[in-house]
């Protein structure tokens, strides 16, 4: 057995995350010296004969140090729709600085006119009803959404840039040997490297002329040793890794405080408590995209993936920012209604100290400093804004967001084909069944493994007839196996680098699952169409357009590498380095086959790719999941966080493993997991190869029943779910979404964790605890709420209820109208044609309103305006139905029954001056109206009497 599949195998029976595999802020050295700075003594200052108004929308200015002699460019832009954005890069870099700007949405970024006023003291820009303002000595930015400071920038002086060095010259300079410095050296960190950039100062007790002592200890090139390197922070070692860091020290760091605000969400992806908790005691959370297997929970650890954005709440306001930083970035989160510092600071500008606040301290490793602040003033303004400067989400084809059936591994063809079989056997509906790393030959991705897969085009077509599809998956390492075409293609490649290089621009080697390989650099446009064209199908041999792709291991995960990551200094396109893209490779990975999907199908078919690493922008590609999860009630549980942190984020296609990828659920928590997913955006069944297998007819007739339901409800929804989606892709609207997102004046809900909305209509209170009987559910107000399956009728407010195993509690918010088809069949394409269901929930003025989407749920014909947006209206007695203003022209089925709730008494319904049947229920306060005789893509009205 060679070494690196014994590495795998250990890796794979530890039963916890190895912290002692991942740094900590103090073994992170730019995280150690920026948190360690004091706070209000940095020196920086706006030079006031500096500021000038670029354009109708934009101001610069030069920040200067009172000692040292860098200065730094900085724009403060005003963006459409109350956005600000900030940017600071130094004069005259030695070199550039990386910016992620494949983050943006498809749209350019939308200006909005402003004005610069000038005074001796601050610099005011106004726009809208809003302002920035100014302080020149010390730094500062104040941001006003109307009258009311909303953010300070800078307000606790953490303003900081490392400013980039060449180490050759530098080294050249110093003269003396940097232990003579002792501590000093070691306090002084970057500071004490940009003191060298210019002209060497005299040494003290040198005489003009002398040469400096020659050093005694191992020196480099250069003249200088490598502890000596350590000490200034040019070089770093973690555990048995050594990190050259040839360009310097280089990071950046800034402090936003948000005033006036109670809470703070975002920073996915973390195992942690929906609201941010302070890091006073703690590390700060950490972004740094990592292989954490069996993660911990209530932590701040890094995991898969990382979106450096914080949105602030309170019941008068929101406020969001984007921290737009591809490197590692660590971020520390204070709460304060206390004098102090930064309460002294500002106390001239607030009516009173004692206001509510939340400190932050953003550091990250290298990049450009580049801000977004989007001042809302509603949670739903802020997602608008986002999505303004970032894009919507993409619009999934229909499969994708039905039911999805996985572990590692389906063992060949006969087993899926026979699991398939047993899906229809026992009335279960599914749509896609997954393949892990073991389907291939020898770990060599877009191949079958001939013995178990023998003919899988056959095995595709068999899963096609019922409306089936695949997945397979696709990591980013390629084996290194002179003898497959695959790797010398990318090897011998003329074009470009298709591989990853190492710091002496060699390919990178690494280990991981098919042993010793190297990692396409996806940062490269060459290399993506590379990758790209690997989809189509003479080249995938074996593949068929109802195949789709997972691609995992994307962090990327090295298994000898540090933090079981790729080196930091490992070099990709225009010579960046590892550390300044490593939280984007994975979106570049994610990208580039997505494009391979769109280029096989010449752009008719909507792609469908899973990913575990994830960074800004990643929503605009296809959904992730949160990873390597365990079979635990308390992995249940923080799946809900997890997964509202995400779509505050600004992702809202995300899902966790039902079950829990690693151990054996007990029978009551599976069947309470598949309760709670089907509910969730992304709905995929997985487990760990080791696991028992779980598909979901082998835990008794009973249970199988319970699941069955479950799954049912998901079908039940799919219209009402798949409208969601589209609203999504126009303004990114959270699909699954905290309590308070709807309801934010309500501050009782700023720590609710375990309730929330799938849309605008539907609130879950899912059953998370083992042996539950009483359950606690919270209906926030002012409407009444119905429960879905008996149609009773609440209102706002705390109440307990009892469940059993089959209770899923769900709530219709009055005032909503639900679009659902209540024929469910083996998948969703096969429900295509299948009717509608609209169940009306009146509200307590008894109106109510909703939408259903409607396409072909395939193809990018939507674009050519065949689909049909339809708003549905119930007032004054009239159940309407238009098109909506951006409607194109889609057929669609009939509505089959409409049901009303909240009724006290009988009514007739007619349309079109001809009744219509109706039936009364007095126990549920409904009234059914079946066989309407209308479509749900046409203009009607029903009048009621």
């Amino acid at each position: 057995m060679s070494w690196w599949f014994l590495l795998s195998f250990l890796l794979l029976l530890s039963d916890a995350v190895n912290r002692n595999n991942f740094k900590t802020c103090d073994q992170s050295g730019f995280c150690k010296r920026l948190r360690s700075m004091e706070q209000n003594k940095s020196g920086y200052y706006a030079d006031p004969d500096t500021v000038v108004q670029l354009n109708s929308s934009s101001v610069s200015f030069t920040v200067k140090h009172e000692v040292e002699k860098y200065e730094h460019s900085v724009v403060l832009r005003v963006l459409k729709d109350n956005t600000v954005r900030l940017s600071a890069q130094e004069k005259d870099p030695v070199r550039p600085r990386y910016s992620p700007v494949d983050s943006f949405g498809d749209a350019p970024l939308q200006d909005q006119s402003c004005t610069l006023s000038k005074s001796a003291q601050t610099a005011t820009v106004s726009f809208s009803s809003n302002k920035l303002v100014l302080t020149y000595n010390p730094l500062r930015v104040d941001v006003y959404a109307g009258e009311e400071l909303v953010a300070s920038v800078n307000a606790r002086g953490l303003f900081h840039v490392e400013t980039q060095l060449l180490k050759p010259s530098l080294m050249s300079r110093v003269g003396q040997k940097l232990s003579d410095l002792g501590s000093q050296a070691l306090s002084l960190g970057s500071k004490f490297i940009k003191s060298f950039k210019s002209e060497p100062s005299k040494v003290e007790g040198q005489e003009e002329g002398d040469k400096p002592e020659e050093e005694k200890n191992e020196e480099d090139d250069m003249g200088i040793s490598a502890e000596e390197l350590a000490k200034m922070d040019w070089e770093e070692s973690f555990n048995s890794h050594h990190d050259s860091n040839p360009r310097g020290p280089r990071a950046i760091s800034l402090d936003v405080t948000f005033v006036g605000f109670d809470k703070l969400y975002g920073l996915p992806e973390h195992a942690d408590t929906l609201a941010l908790k302070g890091t006073g005691n703690t590390d700060p959370y950490r972004l740094y995209n990592l292989d954490v297997f069996e993660y911990e929970l209530d932590n701040p650890m890094a995991l898969y993936g990382a979106i450096p954005y914080v949105h602030a709440l309170s019941a008068k306001r929101s406020v969001g920012m984007m921290w737009l930083n591809a490197a590692e970035t660590w971020v520390d989160i204070n709460y304060s209604n206390e004098k102090s510092i930064v309460g002294r600071v500002l106390s001239s500008i607030l009516s009173s100290d004692e206001v509510s606040r939340v400190d932050t301290h953003f550091m990250s490793e290298s990049g450009l400093l580049d801000l977004f602040l989007f001042l809302g003033p509603s949670p739903k303004d802020v997602t608008k804004q986002y999505s303004n400067v970032f894009g919507p989400s993409y619009l999934p084809p229909m499969f994708a967001i039905s039911y999805h059936q996985c572990r590692w591994n389906y063992n060949d063809q006969k087993d899926v084909l026979g699991v398939d079989a047993n899906f229809d056997k026992y009335d279960i509906p599914m749509d896609v069944i997954w393949l892990d790393i073991e389907h291939t030959n020898g770990k060599r991705y877009f191949s079958w493994d001939g013995r178990k897969f023998p003919d899988s085009k056959a095995m595709l077509s068999a899963l096609a007839d019922k409306g089936r599809n695949m997945v397979t998956i696709i990591d980013p390492h390629i084996k290194v196996d002179k003898n497959w075409d695959l790797y010398t293609a990318g090897r011998d490649h003329v074009s470009c680098g298709i591989y990853v290089k190492n710091k002496d621009g060699g390919n990178f080697e690494g280990h991981c699952w098919p042993g010793t390989s190297s990692w396409v650099d996806y940062t490269s446009p060459c290399a993506r169409q590379w990758w790209a064209e690997q989809f189509a199908y003479d080249k995938y041999q074996g593949s068929s357009p109802t195949l789709f792709t997972w691609n995992d291991m994307n962090e990327p995960s090295v298994f000898n590498g540090p933090e079981v990551s790729m080196p930091k200094d490992n070099l990709h396109a225009e010579n960046w380095e590892h550390r300044d893209v490593h939280n984007i490779y994975g979106y570049y990975m994610h990208r580039a086959t997505r494009d391979g999907q769109l280029y096989r199908s010449q752009n008719t078919a909507r792609p469908f790719v899973l990913s575990r690493a994830f960074f800004v922008g990643s929503h605009r590609i296809g959904p992730i999941w949160t990873g390597d999860n365990h079979a635990s009630w308390e992995h249940l549980r923080m799946s809900i966080p997890m997964l509202l942190s995400l779509n505050i984020a600004g992702y809202p296609f995300v899902g966790a493993d039902v079950g829990g990828f690693f151990g054996n659920p007990p029978t009551e928590l599976l069947v309470r997991w598949y309760q709670v997913g089907v509910l969730q955006p992304f709905l995929r069944a997985h487990a760990h190869i080791d696991t028992r297998r779980r598909e979901p007819w082998l835990f008794g007739e009973e249970n199988t029943a319970l699941i069955r339901d479950a799954l049912i409800l998901r079908y039940q929804l799919l219209p009402y779910i798949y409208t969601q989606f589209y609203k999504a892709s126009v303004d990114n609207s959270p699909i699954m979404r905290p309590l308070w997102y709807d309801h934010p004046e309500d501050t009782s809900l700023y720590t609710n964790q375990v309730e929330f909305q799938l849309g605008d209509s539907l609130l879950s209170s899912p059953v998370l605890e083992s042996n539950e009987k009483s359950h606690v559910v919270v209906l926030p107000g002012p409407q009444v709420w119905y429960d879905y399956h008996s149609y009773t009728k609440y209102s706002p407010g705390t109440m307990h209820i009892s469940v059993k195993m089959s209770s899923i509690p769900l709530y219709i918010k009055g005032g909503s109208i639900v679009v659902t088809k209540m024929r469910v069949r083996r998948s969703s394409q096969l429900m295509e044609s299948d009717p509608y269901t609209l169940i009306v929930a009146l509200s307590t003025q008894g109106d109510a309103k909703g939408e259903a989407y409607i396409d072909d749920g395939k193809t990018f014909e939507y674009k050519n305006n065949k689909f049909s947006h339809q708003l549905l209206n119930f007032s004054n007695n009239k159940l309407s139905c238009r098109r909506a203003a951006d409607s194109g022209q889609y057929d669609s089925p009939a509505v089959e029954r409409i049901v009303i709730l909240g009724l006290n008494s009988p009514v007739s319904a007619s349309l079109n001056g001809s009744p219509l049947v109706s039936t009364f229920d007095k126990t549920k306060s409904s009234v059914t109206i079946k066989k309407p005789n209308v479509v749900l893509s046409g203009e009607w009205d029903i009048d009621f009497s």
